[in-house]
């Protein structure tokens, strides 16, 4: 009966991921004209809330780090520590969100500081109000939700049941007031819900992606035909990340992460050796003293700090339920990967770590070519206007020789990040579906999928269209995540009694 269920729910999942894919290819205005608008109602709603939630859930593992959880061990007591400290952080970060990095390291606080959304009376600074804003998006908050999926799902409380199991603290919440038969239904839905949200969490980020390395092709190598090379870029992603996830955790995975993470750090040392270091240290400053005035103080009435409220709704909003589809998988790999490790060390890996990456990235590359278009008018900021993925081009186009260097490096990193995110979703969805590691279609069936859909979605041109699919399966997953939550409070309070 087991196998008969796993073998349905990746047929099901396959089939209606792929299903609903080429009814977009077959109906594209059902999209832009029927779903879109829905999804923004929904983003209008549901946003704010979740956005105070997501405030709460922050504030809560830095108490879980310094008080006595903090000493447990993900995974139980008898968990041991598989993968080596830099292995370890290379894969989460790479997993999380790398590629957004590339996509938006120069283009999104360039774009705040253009048009700053923030008040000017509370923030008078637009160039750091909008690294912190762009920080809000990108920072501890999106870190504090993977790393609550990983607690839930990591087999630190001792009722946890198995480690991973996504469905096993809602069916917790349900003991007593379902049946077996029951509860194995909701088994079934839960595991359905979260591989729609990771397929098309993931998908959006390959078609966005796309978009930028296409616009670094028609660059440097005057390719014109949009979809050929956007067909191309997605099939090199694929190979990569299916080639990836065959290897498996330690050849595959942990490996292309480490390779990101060497480029990423030769890529921020490089740019630093030809561009003015002090606007970067000033960017930083500010924007991180901004930021933190956000967190502790602006975040819990957004509302009131924006201009328009409405803002937050295509920003904000948007990335938060993106972050909550890349939850389940993030959260799932989390847990795979940290087994042995105290909570306080998981926490400080998983939420610290990566958001002071995030700012020195962000401080770098965007403080860099704002200070470079300010001392030069070099148009940097007037095509980030027009066309936000010209804006890494146009400024390192300035740098001369060097700059040519980084724009291939760059390219190199965001194809690499991307299939590090990808190759992670499809271990974690294979996990998910019950799929037998023994039998590799499963592993091909998905990889082609999330390339299909990818270029489906590409065809459309629509950065915006993009973040709204990749968000469709965080809505229904926010019910489950709520009741996730639920289901980890009640085995500790049982675990306590």
């Amino acid at each position: 009966m087991l196998v008969n269920n796993t073998n349905k729910l990746e047929k099901s999942a396959l089939f209606l991921c792929v299903g609903l894919s080429i009814l977009a290819f077959l109906f594209p205005d059902m999209l832009t004209q029927q779903l879109q608008p829905i999804i923004n109602q929904l983003l209008a709603l549901l946003g704010s809330p979740f956005f105070i939630l997501v405030n709460v859930l922050l504030f809560t593992v830095i108490v879980i780090a310094i008080s006595p959880l903090g000493r447990r061990k993900m995974g139980g007591e008898q968990a041991q520590v598989e993968f080596k400290l830099f292995g370890w952080l290379s894969m989460l970060f790479a997993a999380g969100m790398g590629s957004g990095l590339i996509f938006w390291g120069i283009a999104e606080p360039a774009l705040h500081t253009i048009t700053s959304p923030l008040k000017a009376d509370l923030y008078a600074n637009p160039q750091t109000s909008g690294l912190a804003l762009t920080l809000v998006n990108w920072g501890a908050h999106a870190w504090a939700l993977y790393a609550v999926f990983g607690l839930v799902l990591g087999g630190v409380s001792s009722k946890s049941g198995e480690s991973g199991d996504i469905s096993a603290p809602v069916l917790s919440v349900s003991k007593g007031w379902l049946s077996e038969r029951w509860q194995n239904k909701l088994a079934f839905i839960i595991k359905l819900v979260a591989i729609f949200a990771i397929f098309f969490g993931v998908v959006g980020t390959i078609a966005n992606s796309t978009l930028l390395l296409r616009k670094g092709l028609e660059v440097k190598l005057g390719v014109e035909s949009a979809l050929f090379s956007g067909f191309i870029i997605i099939s090199l992603i694929v190979i990569l990340y299916t080639l990836s996830a065959k290897l498996g955790l330690k050849k595959g995975i942990q490996a292309l992460s480490k390779l990101n993470v060497y480029i990423a750090f030769s890529l921020i040392v490089w740019l630093l050796i030809f561009v003015p270091i002090q606007p970067i240290i000033d960017t930083a400053i500010g924007g991180t003293w901004d930021y933190v005035q956000l967190i502790t103080n602006g975040t819990w009435h957004f509302a009131n700090q924006l201009k328009d409220p409405q803002w937050a709704n295509g920003w904000t909003y948007n990335y938060y339920f993106w972050w909550l589809a890349w939850g389940p998988f993030v959260g799932v790999f989390l847990a795979k990967i940290s087994q042995g490790r105290p909570v306080w060390q998981y926490i400080l890996g998983v939420v610290l770590v990566p958001t002071l990456v995030t700012i020195v990235w962000f401080s770098v590359f965007s403080g860099s070519a704002i200070a470079w278009d300010t001392a030069y008018q070099s148009g940097i900021l007037e095509a980030i206007k027009t066309d936000y993925t010209q804006g890494l081009f146009v400024f390192f186009a300035q740098l001369g020789w060097p700059g040519a260097l980084l724009v291939w490096a760059s390219l190199l990193l965001l194809l690499i990040f991307v299939a590090t995110s990808a190759d992670s979703a499809v271990l974690v969805i294979r996990q998910l579906s019950g799929a037998n590691e023994t039998k590799t279609w499963s592993l091909y069936g998905w990889s082609f999928a999330l390339g299909l859909c990818a270029y489906v979605l590409l065809v459309q041109n629509n950065e915006q269209l993009n973040r709204s699919i990749a968000i469709i399966g965080a809505l229904p997953f926010l019910l489950i995540f709520l009741l996730q939550l639920l289901g980890f409070v009640k085995e500790f309070i049982s675990e306590r009694n």
